[in-house]
């Protein structure tokens, strides 16, 4: 099925921006009255817990993903799939050396 939607980029655009949307979202109602930002990254950081919140943050790709594959916007579901395997291999790397 043709749509100006049905991209590789617009999918690879929606799994790199989703997860960073679900991130600050996690920040701002858990934390968001008492740290900043970047208070809240160091902190993160410190506990190791940067590469969970990441793996935790990707979840949502799996909703758009399953949206995608059900509207037969295959190209964009290929797009959310490599774009949720990027930040895999993002986890891995800073699992490995933070």
């Amino acid at each position: 099925m043709n749509c100006k939607c049905n991209k590789l980029y617009i999918g690879l655009l929606i799994g790199l921006i989703l997860p960073l949307i679900t991130t600050y979202l996690i920040f701002y109602f858990r934390f968001g009255d008492t740290l900043t930002l970047m208070e809240f990254v160091n902190g993160m950081i410190q506990i190791q817990g940067f590469t969970k919140l990441l793996s935790i943050s990707v979840i949502p790709n799996l909703l758009f993903f399953l949206m995608a594959i059900k509207m037969e916007r295959l190209l964009a579901a290929r797009g959310i799939v490599t774009a949720t395997l990027l930040y895999a291999i993002v986890v891995i790397i800073l699992r490995f050396t933070i």
